[in-house]
């Protein structure tokens, strides 16, 4: 009964709810955007909110767990500023959202800003109080968040290709690969004080060294926006994914560090928020560096995506590739494209260069009488 009230009340948490709409919505700007751009989505389908409804709750699991068993604990406090400072980051950045930024600011606030600065806000008769909790706990929370950001990017950075066209480079037009997810992870953690027990009578407590601590579990946002435009998307973050796993080591060693040395705590939070802000940077700059671009070509049609369940998905394509010939056809463009396809309407075969320079041949059967479902996504020919 007392964990069945633990789950409700993470359920009707206000920003759980606005990570849900904010997702949501910023899904349908992307199929809008497809449609838009490529007269049908990429994907029809809301993957955003169905990740961040699945992998939010495995990476939450396996945090919590790890969590408990360290037996890491947040003051009230600071949940209620994080919180806070969370909801209004997902009012007026609708787009962006900056995990680390938001840890890092409520520990300040918390920590410092609370008490030293606005010591005339009194929380005693409320119960409640800025709380001291070993400054390493905020550390560790930093290494549960980069190791989650890390596992999350591995396993989906640049799984869904989603392309975006950009402003024209040297006369033509050019592709990027936005990523605008978030996740929200149910991560259970503990609460020192009795002010869940003496408010709510059957709220679980634990007892540890003669303390007592409250159950609770707190929404967690995790973040990437990010995009790729010369590089194939999966290398640009299985680069960054090692690059944050690695830091979530350096935050693991600011944890020890800060149990010998707590007053360094600002130090270490804003080294390790400059860490995670370069390790963003490398990534772009790594993109940046590549002399590849996802542009229009003129000896044939650039690949961008691959419609899932279509029959492209069995011609070895991959974004990037250039067509050069359909049906022993030369092509130049989506309608010289389509109009290839026509000449055999059931089966496609394909001449194509992919990013290397590499000529490969392909070919598959595709639906009958419906070449333009055959699912390779290309720049529209432009009107006039």
């Amino acid at each position: 009964m007392r964990t069945l009230f633990v789950l409700g009340s993470f359920f009707l948490q206000p920003l759980l709810w606005l990570a849900i709409l904010r997702s949501w919505l910023t899904s349908r700007a992307r199929i809008k955007r497809e449609r838009h751009d490529f007269s049908s989505a990429v994907y029809s389908d809301h993957y955003e909110l169905r990740h961040m409804l699945t992998q939010g709750l495995v990476l939450g699991v396996g945090l919590s767990l790890v969590n408990l068993i360290v037996g890491v604990s947040l003051p009230l406090v600071w949940v209620l500023v994080y919180e806070a400072l969370a909801f209004i980051s997902l009012i007026i950045l609708p787009t962006t959202l900056l995990p680390v930024t938001l840890l890092v600011v409520s520990t300040l606030v918390t920590t410092y800003l609370g008490p030293q600065l606005i010591p005339a806000i009194d929380l005693k008769p409320l119960g409640l109080s800025w709380g001291a909790v070993p400054a390493g706990s905020f550390a560790w929370l930093l290494v549960l968040v980069f190791l989650a950001l890390g596992h999350w990017i591995a396993h989906y950075g640049g799984r869904f290709v989603s392309p975006r066209i950009y402003a024209k480079q040297r006369g033509k037009r050019i592709a990027g690969y936005p990523w605008r997810e978030l996740l929200v992870v149910p991560l259970v953690t503990l609460v020192p004080g009795d002010w869940f027990s003496s408010t709510w009578r059957f709220w679980p407590m634990l007892t540890l060294h003669g303390h007592s601590f409250a159950v609770m579990i707190l929404p967690l946002l995790l973040g990437v926006r990010f995009t790729v435009f010369r590089e194939q998307p999966k290398v640009v973050y299985q680069r960054l994914a090692h690059h944050l796993v690695g830091l979530a080591g350096l935050a693991l060693l600011a944890m020890g560090w800060l149990f010998w040395r707590p007053q360094d705590l600002p130090v270490v939070l804003v080294i390790l928020l400059v860490c995670y802000g370069g390790c963003l940077w490398r990534a772009k700059r790594y993109d940046q560096r590549q002399s590849f671009w996802y542009s229009q070509v003129d000896d044939g049609v650039r690949v961008l995506a691959i419609r899932p369940g279509t029959p492209a998905m069995k011609l070895d394509l991959a974004a990037g590739d250039i067509i050069l010939e359909c049906n022993h056809r030369a092509v130049n463009s989506e309608n010289a494209f389509y109009e290839a396809l026509l000449i055999n309407p059931t089966y496609c075969h394909l001449r194509v260069r992919n990013m290397a320079g590499d000529l490969k041949v392909t070919e598959t059967a595709i639906y009958s009488g419906a070449p333009h479902e055959i699912g390779i996504v290309l720049f529209r020919d432009q009107e006039g």
